[in-house]
């Protein structure tokens, strides 16, 4: 069944008005009618069933069932990554939305490859497109969060926010991701963080050590950049229950 996201200004009484790419989507590519139903979520990641109850001029009038069940993770993931060449920031942002990531921090650090420049405005609505796309594919609750592109000292600043931070770095070889997710708690906000093509330097490692953070590993191999991101998702949420998992 199809999802779509809505915000307080298209709720009409106990109807809520669906338009452009939604009812678009809708109407056009899905060839809904009259009394099929949807599922829509709100902003506050509150979801429901809902029937089709009309369409007028190209909007979509949607009447509010039954309240669905919450799919969020109880532990919060927010991924924090180097920016990378080409689709490949794309595929990192589809894929962890799918997974249940809560939201994205790209940034650029000291042996970053690709650096935001003046279509960087451009480039985060074409993210935030991609991120509603997959959150509406895979039935999430909520959209994900996108932050403007940082630097390195941001995520340093930004890693003091959160309950819990866990750093993967490929130099590291033996401190396990469960070691540092142990004592996380339905509410808490981890952020992870993986880094460039070139990874991280031995200095932004340290960088972090001083704040208390050790680095985790991947297992032996190394993985390329938009791989680690992913994969760091899915092992987190597996760890704490999520995706089958414990």
């Amino acid at each position: 069944m199809s999802r779509f996201f809505y915000g307080p200004g298209q709720v009409h009484g106990d109807e809520v008005i669906l338009t452009d790419d939604d009812a678009h989507h809708l109407l056009r590519v899905l060839r809904a009618s009259v009394g099929q139903e949807v599922e829509l979520c709100d902003d506050k990641g509150s979801c429901r069933r809902a029937v089709i109850a009309g369409v007028d001029h190209g909007e979509v009038r949607c009447r509010l069932g039954h309240e669905l069940p919450d799919s969020e993770a109880v532990i919060r993931f927010y991924l924090a990554f180097g920016v990378l060449k080409g689709e490949k920031t794309e595929f990192i942002l589809q894929k962890a939305t799918e997974l249940g990531a809560a939201g994205f921090f790209p940034f650029t650090s000291e042996r970053s490859v690709v650096r935001p420049d003046k279509k960087a405005e451009k480039i985060q609505k074409r993210w935030q497109k991609i991120i509603h796309g997959a959150a509406a594919q895979s039935r999430r609750a909520i959209i994900p969060q996108l932050n403007p592109p940082c630097k390195w000292p941001d995520v340093l600043d930004l890693s003091k926010t959160f309950d819990k931070v866990v750093f993967f770095w490929e130099s590291e070889e033996d401190r396990p991701l469960a070691k540092s997710l142990e004592g996380c708690s339905r509410g808490d906000r981890v952020l992870l963080i993986t880094g460039p093509e070139g990874g991280f330097s031995a200095k932004e490692a340290a960088a972090l050590g001083k704040l208390g953070i050790e680095p985790v590993t991947l297992g032996p191999r190394i993985l390329r950049a938009e791989t680690a991101a992913v994969v760091a998702t899915a092992v987190a949420l597996y760890q704490v229950g999520e995706l089958g998992g414990k």
